[in-house]
């Protein structure tokens, strides 16, 4: 594919992006304008493309995604810590347990530089993931290949989920207990934006974990649920957000990254299959605790990106706010369970 110009570059990732979006669109798939983006990249990607996003519009894709997630949460989600918080500290610490299982059963298989395999099993918090294990003698190539092949499988995996086997239709993104007004289409819309990029940039220099993602859903939840604003926006600026995780995500395949990679890609899938396995068991515990649908229950436990499984959840007729909720509980724990295995390397 290469040399290409930039331009040229960038008009076939748009084409093909179209192409995809479109073709799995025609499928039902939920989560299509974050499918067809990422399909797009990556095969462009390992095909050689050498252009990239700048991290800002990447910043902006997830406060925008925090936005959009911020006015589909209501007092329920307070209410389903409440109720449920026994059920969701079992799941949770299923899911963090599996993934540390999984990463020693790799680090004993000897086919990865030593602390790697830790790191690239944790869900979730992949920059963080990849930084600390390059701080500890870990191989970041290898982690990044880990972390973002999970993130890919599991989103292919929920949208099949949703589509095939739980039967979910895609429905519209409403607010709980809005009532729509096109006089207030504008204003909410402007209102939703201005929370992305405040709680983006409130989540970004108080140095919260996934801060541009979860900084706009604490802060426009909260207005949300006090009825203080209404927030909205038109599909083509959620589809935009989309698009640019996709692209972001994608990208990063890149061929001179898989090259010394490929022979422990059958692994890394494996890998990731049984962290998805273990996620089932979660979700399990979920329905028969909680009562929740099974739907609902499996995203909530899906080891793949926060934003990622967010968009899907968005796209299906799922429980928004419970799978939010524990989610960003799994993101904190993976942050607290990397400082664990970072004092525990420190002394070893």
């Amino acid at each position: 594919m290469m040399p290409l110009s930039h331009p040229l570059q960038w008009c076939l990732l748009v084409g093909a992006t179209l192409l995809f979006t479109a073709l799995f669109m025609v499928a039902g798939l939920p989560g299509a304008t974050l499918l067809g983006p990422m399909a797009a990249a990556i095969l462009l990607g390992v095909r050689g493309a050498s252009i990239e996003l700048p991290k800002r519009f990447s910043w902006l894709a997830q406060a925008l995604t925090g936005g959009v997630v911020a006015r589909s949460m209501d007092v329920t989600i307070l209410h389903d810590v409440a109720l449920h918080w026994f059920p969701m500290l079992m799941a949770l610490s299923t899911m963090l347990a599996g993934a540390v299982l999984v990463g020693w059963l790799l680090e004993r298989s000897g086919r990865f530089p030593g602390g790697t395999a830790l790191w690239g099993t944790m869900p979730g918090a992949a920059p963080a993931m990849i930084a600390m294990a390059g701080d500890f003698g870990g191989d970041p190539r290898f982690v990044a290949v880990m972390q973002y092949l999970r993130v890919i499988v599991v989103v292919v995996l929920a949208s099949l989920v949703c589509h095939f086997v739980l039967g979910s239709v895609p429905v519209p993104i409403t607010v709980p207990g809005a009532v729509p007004a096109p006089s207030a289409s504008v204003a909410s819309t402007l209102a939703l934006v201005a929370v992305a990029l405040a709680g983006g940039w409130a989540g970004t220099v108080t140095r919260l974990p996934a801060g541009p993602l979860l900084g706009p859903i604490l802060l426009g939840g909260t207005l949300n649920m006090t009825g203080l604003v209404v927030l909205d926006s038109p599909s083509w600026l959620i589809a935009v957000a989309f698009t640019i995780i996709g692209w972001t995500t994608g990208l990063r395949f890149r061929r001179e990254l898989l090259r010394d990679l490929v022979a422990s890609v059958p692994l890394m899938l494996l890998s990731t299959f049984g962290l998805v396995a273990m996620s089932l068991g979660s979700a399990w515990l979920l329905v028969t605790l909680t009562g929740k649908d099974p739907l609902t229950a499996y995203l909530a436990t899906s080891p793949g990106g926060l934003d990622s499984v967010t968009v899907v959840a968005l796209g299906s007729a799922a429980d928004v706010p419970f799978i939010l909720t524990l989610q960003t509980l799994r993101l904190f724990g993976t942050i607290l369970m990397s400082v664990l295995l970072v004092r525990f390397l420190r002394r070893r």
